[in-house]
């Protein structure tokens, strides 16, 4: 009883002198009060726009397209999935020197033809710096780094594993703006993407395309070779013409049979490339924010008062404690 008595006397004498220095609290809970406002108010003002899509998966349509080229005499064979990138590669890609060049060379205000890095360079008071370096992918200016760690507070890439969705965050002083680079993000994101997965396919299709065009000079030149050695021999019939003329077409069979096979391969190789192209079904495109963001000052202002009226109020209760603690020691 006694313990709970020296509890309750105790928590009364801590609410006396709250009481009696409540205007020392009060002054200095207004006191951060109007540290909270001014702090706010000099934050700069944000928006957010979000742009959300989702990696399909092609097996499924590429198995009913194998089934009908199969008809004609096309077969894609066993294809590896190598060239893919998981999701939770996304974030990656984000953070590579490639995506960021790519997006700060992206035209954010079309009546100025703004681009990000000039934006960046004209709002952060960045050194323009670039001409002293040899343009290459392999060297960074200090403008660009600048830039690329700027980059990395405006936009973001998350990826939800469970649900197989990939989120890009865009944040900018000009809400239009927000909203442009969030869809730009995800245009040159999805691109790299496609670019990577169908890079074998694209040389296996040009690679056929180019043997096709040798080809198709050979079969023209044996052509014309057939045609005008049949026009120069229509009434001669011996044993050397009748020899050449089956030399001649059986070279122009030959040919011909692998032109057709090239053509195949060709069109084969353009529906490989059709079925390794990634799709991608957006869910929610990014639109210009009505509200910002941040700073939220309300909450600010908030978290300022308070800190003030519980630093305060530890004040006043630890003070006396604390000088006497102090001459104790002094003695």
């Amino acid at each position: 009883m006694s313990n709970q008595f020296n509890d309750e006397i105790d928590l009364i004498e801590i609410l006396k002198k709250i009481y009696i220095s409540r205007k020392t609290i009060l002054y200095t809970s207004s006191l951060f009060l109007l540290m909270g406002i001014v702090y706010s108010m000099l934050l700069p003002i944000k928006f957010n726009s979000s742009t959300v899509f989702i990696p399909q998966n092609q097996e499924s349509n590429t198995s009913s397209l194998s089934g009908v080229a199969s008809l004609v005499g096309i077969n894609f064979g066993s294809t590896s999935n190598g060239g893919d990138i998981p999701p939770a590669m996304y974030p990656q890609i984000g953070n590579s020197p490639k995506f960021k060049r790519l997006i700060l060379d992206k035209i954010i205000d079309k009546k100025n033809n703004l681009t990000l890095k000039k934006y960046l360079i004209k709002q952060y008071n960045i050194e323009n710096n670039d001409n002293e370096i040899v343009n290459s992918p392999l060297f960074m200016s200090k403008t660009e780094e600048t830039c690329f760690k700027i980059l990395n507070d405006i936009i973001s890439i998350n990826v939800n594993q469970k649900d197989g969705f990939v989120t890009i965050n865009s944040t900018m002083p000009v809400a239009e703006y927000s909203a442009i680079i969030a869809n730009k993000a995800k245009e040159i994101l999805q691109k790299i993407i496609i670019e990577n997965k169908i890079e074998t396919a694209r040389q296996n299709l040009n690679f056929s395309k180019k043997q096709l065009a040798d080809k198709k000079l050979e079969f023209d030149e044996i052509q014309s070779k057939l045609a005008y050695f049949s026009d120069s021999n229509l009434n001669a019939v011996n044993t050397f013409v009748i020899n050449e003329k089956d030399k001649l077409d059986a070279e122009f069979q030959i040919i011909s049979a692998v032109v057709t096979e090239l053509a195949k391969q060709v069109e084969t190789a353009k529906l490989q490339v059709t079925k390794d192209t990634p799709v991608f079904s957006t869910v929610k495109e990014a639109i210009v924010p009505l509200k910002k963001s941040s700073p939220m000052r309300t909450q600010i202002v908030f978290y300022f008062v308070f800190t003030g009226f519980l630093l305060s109020c530890l004040f006043v209760v630890l003070k006396s404690s604390t000088i006497d603690i102090f001459k104790k020691i002094s003695q």
